[in-house]
Order: C-alpha cells, then structure tokens, then sequence
C-alpha cells in the first residue's frame, strides 16, 4: 500500500473548506429526523462539517490525518464554544470502538489512499458505525480528466499520484467505476448513488467527476 499524506493545508487558497457543502444540509435533516446524534467527519479538514453538526446538536468527533488541521479545527471549536473532539490519524486504523457512530460523513477524503487503502478504509468506517448507522462519502470517479488524461504516475490500475503544484502533491489518488461502487459496499448497503460532473465555471480546463454515495451499515 502506498504511504498516505496529508493536505497541505498552507498552500491552500480557497474558501470553499469554510463553506458546509450543499449535501450536508440534506444529511443534517435527514440524520436528525432519524435521532442520530453520534456523528463522525471523517477527513474533516478545517472543520465546516464538524462545526456545522456540533452547532446542530449532534455529539461530534473530528478525524484527520494533517495535525495542522486538527489543530485549527481545536482552536475554532474552543472559540466557538463548540463540544467537538478533534483526533489525528490515519483513516485506515480508526482510533475507535466498534458500533462507535450513528452516523458518519466523508466528503472528498477516502479517495486519497490506493486500491488496498480503500478496502481497508471502507471496512474501517462499517465497523465504527453501528448496525443501522448510515454513512455518506464520495469517490472520485475514472471518468475524471486527472486519472484519464493528466498523465499522472499510476501506482496501480486505479490509483494515480498527482504531482501538481498546491495541497495535493504527493498525494495517491484512488478512482472508482461503477462495478468498483458495488464490489466495495454491495447492492445491500447502498440507499442512492450519483454520478455527477463538476464544472469549473469560467475557466476551459475540465471539470473533475465524483460518485456521491448514501449508504446503510447493513451486517
């Protein structure tokens, strides 16, 4: 497996890992209408998820493996008088007991692992949620311009290592096709699935592709 690194969180320019993404209203009613509370931001980056939920009464635990981002997420939360616990590490040995979580968000993070990372990743956040629980993550899809045509270095046939200048350089990238979505969830675990296109809007480089998946923890 090939080693994971984290974000590079100081040659960040955007504002958008501020912002709560669109989805993440949609979970937050959907979460609390089913009386979850227990809520893990796998991959939490700067924290917009993890504030986001804590400031809507879920109990929130934040993960990530750049110490710098936990550190701010640390800083904002004590600011903000927010009850969150923030803890470094990798996403492949999660630092929790099992059937730890109601429910549990990944958003553009399990990606960034190769093909054995991903398995062992996906096994990793079943167990931490509980029976029942319910899980939503996207995937980078193969459809995307960087594993297609960047001419990224492949580490395996569905892994690339991006090297271009900004946070993501070094960083291994794993894409996924349809029949990879089910052999790594099953049918039985999946409530909805999306295959979406984001464009960037005012600029001719291509857009990149991601699966947007809603899934169960079904044993």
């Amino acid at each position: 497996m090939v080693g994971h690194k984290a974000w590079n969180w100081k040659k960040n320019v955007g504002d958008i890992w501020l912002t709560p993404s669109e989805e993440s209203y949609y979970l937050l009613d959907r979460w609390k209408n089913k009386k979850y509370s227990r809520f893990l931001d796998l991959g939490c980056g700067i924290g917009r998820h993890s504030f986001f939920f804590a400031e809507n009464g879920f109990t929130v635990r934040a993960f990530d493996l750049s110490q710098d981002a936990i550190n701010k997420v640390k800083e904002q939360a004590t600011l903000r008088n927010l009850d969150i616990v923030a803890d470094f590490g990798d996403m492949i040995a999660l630092p929790y007991q099992d059937s730890a979580f109601d429910c549990l968000l990944a958003y553009h993070v399990i990606s960034h692992t190769d093909t054995s990372g991903i398995k062992k990743t996906v096994n990793e956040i079943m167990r931490v949620l509980k029976p029942g629980g319910e899980f939503f993550l996207t995937l980078c899809s193969k459809k995307a311009w960087s594993f297609s045509d960047a001419g990224f270095p492949r580490h395996d046939e569905n892994t690339v290592i991006k090297t271009e200048d900004g946070p993501e350089d070094g960083i291994p990238h794993f894409f996924a096709d349809d029949s990879a979505v089910y052999e790594l969830f099953g049918e039985h675990k999946l409530i909805g699935v999306r295959h979406v296109q984001d464009l960037i809007v005012n600029c001719n480089k291509y857009g990149s592709w991601h699966y947007y998946i809603l899934g169960k923890n079904i044993e």
